[in-house]
């Protein structure tokens, strides 16, 4: 357990990166590695429940998730349930885990997180490791998880778990994970499986799956569900991005007027050629240009996003941010959104 608080430590001093995640780029019963920008702010409705009375009626096992990006990296929130299962003895009982993630970017396409925790139903330090890689439309998750009060037993613990994401489209993808308490042998596996959709020309999405599990807290993730009659429970995980102070502000300010392009000497345009992000997409998505001209994206989505090629990244704009660059050699040059690779867009120069 104190190997696994030295390298939640270590997360928490590493140097900030750039990079962040949606928060359903995971499986159902990991947490995950996302981060959220300083004062951006998340909301995730989880509802798992199962058939009773020869399914007429429903036993249901909710959780609320609130998260808010701080600075230096950090992301916080809690996990409220109204049904815990991690204490036998007092099942059915609220739930609630606060919680404390630092992220540690490892390039575009992996990512390690620190995550401390405590848990109040029972009084329980808790910590995780989580790892995240890439490979083509394969997402590999890890994460290793200890805690100072496993179930209300009284005695320290730890658990591990593994997940992927099969990326099927830029919006569908399959997604799975199984995971064991390692330091005592009387707990079985706890898995999860479904389907992880992106809604197209939102920033939501939804995770439909099935386990065997509880609620979606470090404790919970780790011990098979105690409640209801069935061995499986159905259910999904609604993310809700809640951006940040200036996108509410804009319920109360006029539309802003469309920029006038810069004029050079004899009245000829030299503005570059504009592409704007809007509706969780690049508008237009592929756009021709000649040899030394620039491309300017514009963020006019609530939601932060990347303009990410080959060797080539902006920095993650909030709405209104701006990003110019120029392109001297004639070719393809696809690019994608970090936070949302379902946005992709290409620049051909003729």
């Amino acid at each position: 357990m104190r190997y696994l608080w030295l390298a939640v430590a270590v997360a928490a001093l590493w140097p900030a990166g750039l990079w962040s995640q949606s928060v359903l780029e995971r499986s159902p019963n990991l947490h995950g590695t996302w981060g959220l920008q300083p004062g951006h702010g998340a909301f995730v409705f989880a509802h798992r429940f199962e058939f009773l009375q020869g399914g007429d009626e429903l036993f249901n096992i909710p959780t609320l998730s609130l998260a808010l990006g701080l600075p230096l990296g950090l992301t916080a929130g809690l996990e409220y349930s109204s049904n815990s299962e991690i204490d036998v003895a007092n099942r059915g009982e609220n739930e609630t885990e606060y919680w404390l993630k630092r992220g540690i970017p490892l390039g575009s396409r992996a990512a390690l997180a620190g995550i401390a925790a405590y848990n109040s139903r029972v009084g329980s330090f808790d910590a995780a490791l989580t790892a995240r890689t890439e490979l083509g439309r394969l997402g590999l998750m890890g994460e290793l998880r200890g805690f100072s009060d496993l179930f209300g037993t009284g005695t320290a613990g730890s658990a591990a778990a593994v997940g992927a994401v099969a990326r099927v489209t830029d919006y569908l993808g399959i997604t799975g994970d199984v995971g064991k308490v390692l330091s005592a042998d009387s707990f079985d596996l706890v898995w999860s499986g479904g389907l992880a959709l992106a809604i197209p020309g939102s920033p939501h999405t939804l995770n439909l799956h099935a386990t065997n599990g509880g609620a979606t807290t470090l404790q919970g993730a780790s011990r098979e569900k105690v409640l209801g009659p069935e061995s499986v429970r159905y259910g999904f995980a609604f993310t809700i991005p809640l951006g940040n102070g200036s996108q509410w502000a804009r319920i109360f300010r006029p539309a802003a007027s469309a920029p006038v392009p810069a004029v050079g000497a004899g009245g000829a345009a030299v503005a570059p050629v504009q592409v704007t992000m809007r509706m969780i997409a690049y508008q237009p998505p592929t756009i021709r240009i000649r040899p030394g001209q620039a491309v300017e994206w514009i963020n006019q989505d609530p939601t932060p996003h990347t303009v990410t090629g080959e060797g080539w990244s902006s920095e993650l704009m909030n709405e209104g941010g701006r990003y110019t660059r120029s392109f001297d050699q004639p070719g393809r040059y696809p690019y994608r959104c970090l936070p949302h690779p379902q946005m992709t867009g290409v620049v051909i120069v003729e």
